[in-house]
């Protein structure tokens, strides 16, 4: 006790002289006007935004909110707004601190996306209190269906962007990754049109029976998202794939909540899909800022689909599996356990996934990037960086998952007493959760290595042992049993691509 009142002294006595006249002065001086206001905001939002926050949540949500109340007050809570404070900083100062330009975009990447994350973090509360699990696990399998179809709509011809040295190569495969993801969108509806009963009959699905044209709408504008990002990742904007990410997240929790309030049925799915629309707007503006129409040729068209042609080949299929493998858990659970189960353990890998996709998510982006200089450059070099980022992922997610696997129930306590349940069956996927994300910011070595039938076979191969533990395992009645059964034999299959990547490259060098 005597040393938590030393911290509250301790931690007053250094707010309050920040906020002194001269303190705030030489801020100025030394960091400019710009860095400055956003530091006065940002101390605002946190010591009165939160506060509101957790009053709000104490009186609608849980009793425990209200113990959270003055921790803003007393505690360091700048984890949350010190990567965007940063990027600013470095932007104001750049001349005088250097940083390597793989670093500098990275932090673009995690401020923006820290921001989007942190987001459906203080939403989600709240949703969980006008959406039942019900709910949360018919939109999970909304979003892993699009997703996992959304990913190999382009025929994965949207990775074969970065590839080219000439731009207008890449633009040109961009406009055939827009005409594959259309045409296969089409198939789609087309198939859903025909098969309607018995695809959402087997799926437990009849709500969403009667609105199926959302998905083929969505799984298009995720494929073309997705190759827009591509893009933007080649010719370096940053800016743009870092505004791109809170565009998404905001008008993504801002709609779902608006359409709880009213009790709109599907509130959660029409606010992904807006949210789509609007960020392939936002794509669009940009990328015709630069563009030209007469540098869009047939001939290059055709040109760069028969050089590529092993990604529709290969990586569509084995994209495919992988996204089932990685995406489809929430439609088998589904099918053997129903969508109440589904929903929390919806909502359990959701929440799990912010503060992992912090990190993973940037570093992945901006590797792929340099890995691919890198491989005609200096190989030794680009295993070197491959090993630094995976041991520095390590040291991050471990702690992080071993705290979420021990007190995971009481966390999910919080959101009310029917979500407990969801903390529980957390602990059961955390190997998976490891090794699929120490391996994720790399995973694009294997397209650099042109590894595709090896990854196919990967996936197809998780895919079937994940399968496979789901319906053998079915009699139980619990899902326990086959989810730490999936986790366990999945985490093998990453810790086993991994050291065969690695290997390779290494003949490389």
């Amino acid at each position: 006790m005597k040393q938590f009142i030393q911290y509250i002294q301790y931690s007053l006595k250094h707010k309050i002289p920040f906020l002194r006249f001269q303190n705030l002065k030489s801020k100025l001086i030394k960091y400019g006007p710009t860095f400055l206001i956003i530091l006065i905001i940002v101390e605002i939002i946190k010591h009165f935004g939160l506060p509101l926050f957790f009053l709000y949540l104490g009186n609608n949500v849980h009793d425990f909110f209200y113990v959270l109340i003055p921790a803003p007050l007393l505690m360091c809570l700048h984890i949350f707004t010190a990567p965007l404070i940063f990027i600013i900083y470095i932007k104001i100062i750049k001349k005088k601190f250097k940083l390597s330009e793989f670093y500098l975009n990275t932090l673009k990447l995690v401020a923006s996306i820290s921001i989007a994350q942190l987001i459906p973090i203080f939403i989600t509360p709240i949703l969980t209190q006008f959406f039942s699990p019900e709910e949360f696990g018919i939109y999970g399998l909304y979003l892993s269906l699009c997703t996992i179809f959304g990913v190999i709509a382009s025929g994965k011809f949207d990775t074969a962007i970065m590839l080219p040295k000439n731009k207008k190569d890449s633009l040109n495969l961009l406009f055939l990754s827009f005409l594959i993801a259309f045409t296969f969108s089409t198939i789609f509806f087309s198939f859903l049109n025909i098969f309607n009963d018995k695809i959402f009959q087997l799926l437990n699905l009849e709500l969403l029976k009667e609105y199926y044209y959302i998905i083929p709408i969505t799984i298009f504008l995720i494929s073309v998202n997705q190759s827009f990002l591509v893009w933007f990742n080649r010719e370096k904007k940053y800016n743009v794939i870092s505004t791109n990410n809170i565009i998404k997240s905001g008008a993504n929790s801002s709609i779902s909540l608006f359409l709880g309030f009213k009790k709109i049925v599907f509130g959660l799915i029409i606010g992904n899909l807006v949210s789509l629309i609007l960020i392939c707007i936002f794509n669009i503006f940009f990328f015709l800022k630069e563009f030209k129409f007469e540098q869009i040729q047939s001939k290059i068209i055709k040109k760069n689909f028969i050089k590529y042609i092993d990604f529709l080949k290969f990586s569509s299929v084995s994209n495919l599996f992988n996204s089932i493998a990685n995406l489809g858990m929430t439609t088998l659970i589904i099918i053997f356990f129903g969508p109440k189960i589904a929903g929390l353990y919806f909502l359990a890998e959701k929440l799990i996934a912010v503060p992992i996709s912090f990190i993973t998510t940037s570093i992945s982006q901006v590797y792929f990037q340099r890995a691919s200089e890198l491989f005609y450059l200096d190989k030794k070099k680009l295993l070197h960086l491959t090993n630094k980022i995976q041991l520095n992922i390590f040291f991050i997610l471990f702690p992080i998952l071993i705290i979420t696997s021990i007190y995971g129930k009481e966390i999910f306590l919080l959101f009310g007493n029917e979500w407990g349940q969801a903390g529980t069956i957390l602990k059961y996927f955390t190997p998976i959760l490891l090794l699929k994300n120490i391996y994720s910011p790399i995973s694009h070595i294997g397209d650099i290595l042109n590894k595709q039938k090896v990854l196919l076979l990967f996936n197809i191969s998780l895919f079937i042992f994940q399968l496979a533990s789901f319906y053998f395992l079915k009699e139980y009645s619990d899902i326990k049993f086959a989810l730490l059964t999936a986790s366990s034999i999945s985490a093998l299959h990453y810790m086993f691509l991994n050291n065969y990547m690695k290997k390779e490259l290494t003949k490389l060098i």
